[in-house]
């Protein structure tokens, strides 16, 4: 049976599309390699958004050949839609495919000669289940893709191209599908949360309306929200939140800049007071609400009282979690070509400033954490010095470990005892099967 390996990189989205590309080559006898040297195909899903992400993705293309020559090398993803070329000229890969093709990646992969006789996907019966993935206990949705605000800095509206929305009854028949197979937390992925089915005239109600259908579902627990816009945090979506624990107490909501200078040179679609009055208000309404965000330091003009003032809107918010991203030119974006470079050294400084006072609020964050009762979905165990170890995350998306075993896919109540510097330590109290 040929096997295949997958590298991802980048977003959560992308993560998404991996899993399923697995799932679509699993169900025709693709099995799942434990490394690169067992592979017969290497599928490396590429991030573009930065020029570093670039560089990471080029660095494991070449690490992929290298560690297999033999094996057949697919890439896929944002750089390989934005620079097929400078990928096809990488000595060992056989294969350059856009985003697009992840949708169909059996279609793709059966029509490219080069992969077609080792493959042989056109000829395959469903694989038995023993060589289907393990399934996940928390599963990605794809829910939409494709973006239309044009940042300055950002070339994702070129890689994943306008705004996409999946049909609302395939979503809900693929998270019943997952759920079946041992889900239990699933979550909710797209470039542009918010606009889920705009291209097909809607509004922020279908999103409720999607996450109203997607909680009807039996043996779902936990439902949660990826990163998403402040202008969409809209009152329904709020309210709609607010009224059922089982949708996770954690928001990712981007801010990139606390000054509204910055933000209008970044083609953000909201300003400063704007974004500060919906987090607040979502926060009032939905108490032990974790927020988490992105900051860019550095982008060009960025004055020193322009990052202060980020400084500033981080501390009054208080993120549980900072995703502090040093500013660098990304080919082909306006802001590439914008004045006011700001220079390397004041770049690292800044980073280090905002991730300081990140870990600050972070720690007090996690204290809060301890001496009172945690509800954990367990989604991973294995042994650690000869004890079994089950970790998972809390609905404010706090990852926690504890001593236990035979609890994987099950509720955990546990009791926090230390910080670590990746979560929390807990001790065991309880287990539930059903919310």
């Amino acid at each position: 049976m040929p096997s295949a390996t997958f590298h991802t990189l980048g977003c959560r989205l992308n993560q998404a599309e991996s899993d399923a590309m697995a799932e679509q080559l699993a169900s025709r006898g693709v099995g799942v390699a434990t490394s690169d040297a067992e592979a017969d195909v290497i599928v490396v899903n590429t991030c573009t958004v930065t020029k570093e992400a670039t560089k990471a993705s080029r660095q494991t293309i070449r690490r992929a050949v290298k560690n297999n020559p033999e094996a057949k090398v697919v890439v896929i993803g944002c750089y390989a839609v934005s620079n097929p070329d400078e990928i096809a000229g990488i000595e060992g890969v056989d294969l350059v495919v856009g985003n697009d093709e992840k949708d169909r990646i059996l279609e793709t992969l059966d029509a490219a000669p080069a992969l077609r006789p080792l493959l042989q996907i056109g000829t395959r019966r469903l694989a038995p289940a023993r060589e289907a993935p393990v399934a996940r206990v928390r599963a990605n949705l794809k829910v939409q893709t494709g973006c239309d605000e044009w940042c300055t800095f950002c070339i994702i509206p070129t890689t994943r191209g306008p705004l996409r929305s999946y049909d609302e009854e395939g979503l809900v028949a693929e998270a019943r599908a997952r759920i079946a197979s041992g889900a239990r937390e699933i979550v909710l992925t797209g470039v542009h949360l918010g606009k889920y089915a705009y291209d097909q005239g809607g509004d922020e109600r279908r999103l409720v309306d999607l996450l109203q259908r997607l909680l009807s579902i039996e043996g779902l627990w936990r439902l949660r929200l990826s990163s998403i816009l402040s202008n969409h945090l809209t009152e329904e979506l709020i309210d709609f939140v607010a009224s059922d624990p089982r949708v996770c107490r954690y928001l990712h909501v981007p801010l990139q800049s606390g000054d509204d200078g910055v933000l209008e040179a970044m083609h953000r679609p909201y300003r400063v007071d704007e974004f500060v009055e919906r987090v607040e208000a979502t926060a009032r309404r939905i108490p032990g609400l974790a927020l988490a965000t992105d900051i860019i330091v550095g982008f060009p003009g960025e004055s020193d009282e322009a990052f202060e003032a980020t400084v500033r809107v981080v501390e009054r918010i208080g993120f549980s979690k900072l995703h502090v991203f040093r500013y660098s030119a990304r080919p082909d974006t306006p802001a590439a070509s914008m004045a006011g470079e700001i220079p390397p050294d004041v770049k690292r400084w800044r980073s280090k400033r905002l991730i300081d006072v990140g870990n600050e609020i972070r720690g007090r964050f996690l204290n809060a954490h301890l001496n009172v009762p945690l509800e954990v979905l367990v989604e991973d165990e294995r042994y650690v010095d000869g004890v079994a170890v089950a970790s998972g995350q809390t609905s404010d998306y706090v990852r926690v470990w504890f001593e236990a075993e035979g609890l994987l896919g099950s509720l955990a109540r546990v009791r926090g005892e230390r910080v670590r510097a990746d979560g929390i330590a807990a001790r065991l109290l309880e287990t539930k099967e059903a919310v």
